[in-house]
This record gives C-alpha cells, structure tokens and sequence, in this order.
C-alpha cells in the first residue's frame, strides 16, 4: 500500500502498519505541512529498497511467483517552478532498471483545464516526462 501527502511521523504510521496487518514499511518522513510517503507490504511480499527522496520511494519486488518488477511512488513537487525536479529524477529513474515497471503517485499536474477549479488556465504541455 501507497500512501503520500500523509502529515504524520513515523510512530502514527507505525500504528497503522500494525492495525492494517502490514509487516514492511518505508516511511519518508512530511518536510513541514507537506509531503510525506509510506508504502506498506505483507509477509509474502520481498521489497528492496532502491532509492528514495522526499519525492519518491523506488523498490524492486519480488512475490511468491517469482515475478520480479519495479515499484516507485511518486510524489511531484507542488510548486510549479520546482516540478521540473521532479521530472528529472522522474526521467533518471526510468533508465535504471530492465524490471517491468510500475509508477503512481501525484504529479501535481492537471491534465485538462476542466480538472482545474479557480485560477489562470494552464496553456501548453502538461507533463515534462
């Protein structure tokens, strides 16, 4: 399980790791009142920490069936002068691994204007992936 934007520290996320029955855990501790990424497993699940930052968590996972496969949660930056961070470690971490690869999480991107409530419209190229 994938959680981001969560706002808590490590010990309300290991409460939940408990109550939810997960026995792994990732926590990328929220930089003030934003941010914040935790993935949870089960015991039957083998994950492999590759990297991570405040922006994401990159794991290889290897289940029961012996399928071997790549997960990252993604987190993009909320302002919109700092995305382009994002989608550079984005880009970066796409060429590391010939594992099929799994990738979710928020962009903070809005792909089509009537997503968007309030504020200027968004003219142009929406994802710089």
């Amino acid at each position: 399980m994938f959680l981001m934007e969560r706002r808590c520290n490590q010990t309300k996320m290991e409460l939940w790791r408990v109550k939810l029955g997960y026995t792994g855990k990732i926590i990328v501790d929220s930089e003030g009142k934003s941010g914040g990424l935790c993935l949870f497993w089960d015991s039957n699940t083998d994950v492999v920490l590759l990297s991570y930052s405040v922006g994401h968590i990159d794991v290889s996972i290897h289940g029961t069936n012996r399928c071997n496969w790549r997960f990252t949660g993604f987190y993009g930056h909320p302002e919109q002068a700092q995305r382009v961070n994002s989608w550079t470690l984005l880009r970066r971490l796409a060429g590391l691994s010939g594992l099929s690869w799994v990738c979710l999480g928020d962009f903070n991107e809005i792909m089509s204007d009537d997503e968007k409530m309030g504020g200027k419209k968004k003219i142009g190229r929406k994802f710089g992936f």
